[in-house]
């Protein structure tokens, strides 16, 4: 897989290889997200379309992180701290998603708001 955007940067040069744990976490949070919306019979282009919104702006975020850092020439670590705020938040929406399509987790959904859980956090 290639990391260079078409002008030759390469993201893991700045962000490490945290990139692709972020990258799968947030793809892997809408393949759950439309999952969920089918098995509860609300999948909407309009939802859709709001949710991506959301996540073009995790990686606006994620740009204005790396100014941030290279402000402070905190030599990465704000980035990283950015990424992994990214992750922890795409993975408790995972969480909610496999809860919603029915998925008995309740080791981890007991710590979760019970009106945003599905079938498996009851």
């Amino acid at each position: 897989m290639t990391t260079k955007l078409g002008t030759g940067f390469d993201i893991t040069n700045v962000v490490g290889n945290v990139w692709y744990v972020a990258l799968s976490f947030i793809i892997f949070d809408i393949v759950t997200g439309l999952l969920a919306s089918a098995v509860e019979k609300k999948l909407n282009s309009s939802v859709n379309y709001i949710g991506l919104i959301r996540k073009v702006g995790l990686f606006v975020a994620l740009a204005f992180l790396v100014f941030v850092d290279a402000f402070v020439d905190a030599k990465g670590y704000v980035i990283k701290l950015g990424v992994g705020l990214i992750v922890a938040y795409e993975g408790m929406s995972v969480v909610e998603n496999l809860s919603r399509i029915g998925i008995n987790i309740k080791f981890v959904t007991k710590y979760f708001d019970p009106n945003k859980l599905g079938k498996g956090g009851k």
